[in-house]
């Protein structure tokens, strides 16, 4: 399923992988710059593409497991996790760390680097347990790993050294707002010292990585930058929660209800749209067409519980959330506003920027809005 510029291509264990467009490009160039090495070594162009494509393979293969690192700590912490995406620089997970407070932070973040200095001694194994061209691979991707644990655990936000650092600042202060502060600053002087690295790269010939740390360093310095920002807005969403925000809920499916007739009364025409799934009064799940289709193109007669997407694929939260703490979690998505496990609303960026202008700007609401009541009723 395409969502914006990424892909989900499987769901491993409840939780979904998606691919981003950016992805396919620095995969396909890290397979050709491969092949090109080998080539220069005389090798065979058959065997230097099965080579350069193994080498892919257990590379990104190492980025997932990295990912997939934050996201046991993550469960183990019993924190939800909505998704892991693998992006241009590495990869993404989606998690609400800060729900454990600065040691759960901390954790989850550390895994990441951890595991791929494992991985980096692995690979090292690796290559002196064979020999040839394969041995060659493995000793590039120990390197290569090794680099990219230490990369990833400089402190500058967003990286998860910095999130490290946050965290840390967090538990020393208890003030989660210093913490960010000093995070953002941590970014902008890495991405200046990964910028520096990019032009002396350029000088010396190498364009292709020079491209990749400038993207990088433009990442660190704009996320750091903007952090002054982001304390400044969630300073002002505090006086909030999402009950002030929330909109009505959505209708909800019964779980025992037919796919046939979810289709009917919810699913048709509201292509894109998720729709939460009760049972006993409770939310369990939401089904959309996609996932009514896999199970319902069989047979349609069958039941909407085997239609269901797990709820952890959705954001949660609760009516006496700050509206500051919601918004990092929802992350741009739609989410529902659960009490006790029952549906009591829905919470999107759009609720929370019409709640901003009526009580921060002091602005009139939108004749356009006039059915989405300011703050529902209780």
């Amino acid at each position: 399923m395409g969502g914006g510029n990424r892909w989900k291509v499987a769901t491993v264990r409840g939780i979904p992988l998606y691919v981003s467009t950016s992805w396919f490009v620095i995969a396909a160039l890290y397979i050709w710059l491969r092949y090109e090495d080998l080539s220069r070594m005389f090798v065979q162009p058959a065997e230097a593409a099965t080579i350069a494509v193994l080498a892919a393979v257990l590379f990104f293969g190492s980025v997932l497991l990295h990912e997939a690192a934050h996201a046991i700590m993550a469960r183990s912490l019993d924190l939800p996790v909505s998704g892991i995406s693998l992006v241009f620089w590495g990869g993404a997970t989606e998690t609400k760390a800060s729900g454990k407070g600065p040691l759960g932070e901390f954790l989850v973040a550390f895994v990441g680097p951890a595991t791929t200095l494992a991985l980096a001694g692995v690979f090292w194994l690796g290559e002196v347990l064979t020999n040839g061209l394969v041995a060659d691979t493995m000793g590039s991707l120990a390197v290569l790993s090794l680099i990219f644990a230490g990369f990833n655990a400089l402190p500058g936000f967003p990286l998860d050294g910095g999130r490290m650092l946050l965290a840390t600042v967090w538990g020393i202060t208890g003030n989660r707002r210093t913490a960010m502060r000093a995070a953002g600053y941590g970014g902008i002087a890495v991405g200046v010292a990964v910028g520096g690295i990019a032009v002396w790269m350029i000088s010396s010939g190498d364009i292709g990585m020079a491209v990749f740390l400038g993207y990088v360093a433009m990442i660190l310095i704009s996320a750091g930058r903007g952090m002054d920002q982001r304390i400044a807005l969630r300073d002002q969403l505090v006086r909030g929660t999402v009950a002030d925000a929330m909109r009505p809920p959505p209708p909800a499916v019964p779980i025992e209800m037919s796919l046939v007739q979810a289709l009917d009364g919810y699913l048709r025409g509201a292509d894109g749209q998720a729709f939460p799934v009760v049972d006993a009064g409770k939310v369990v799940g939401t089904v959309s067409i996609e996932s009514a289709r896999k199970v319902g193109g069989r047979d349609p007669t069958r039941p909407v519980r085997d239609g269901v997407r797990p709820l952890a694929q959705t954001p949660v939260v609760a009516p006496t959330e700050t509206l500051d703490d919601a918004l990092e979690w929802l992350a741009g998505r739609e989410g529902l506003v659960l009490r006790d496990g029952v549906l009591v609303g829905a919470l999107g960026p759009a609720d929370v920027e019409r709640w901003y202008r009526r009580v921060i700007e002091g602005k009139a609401e939108d004749p356009r809005d006039a059915s989405v009541p300011t703050r529902p009723d209780l």
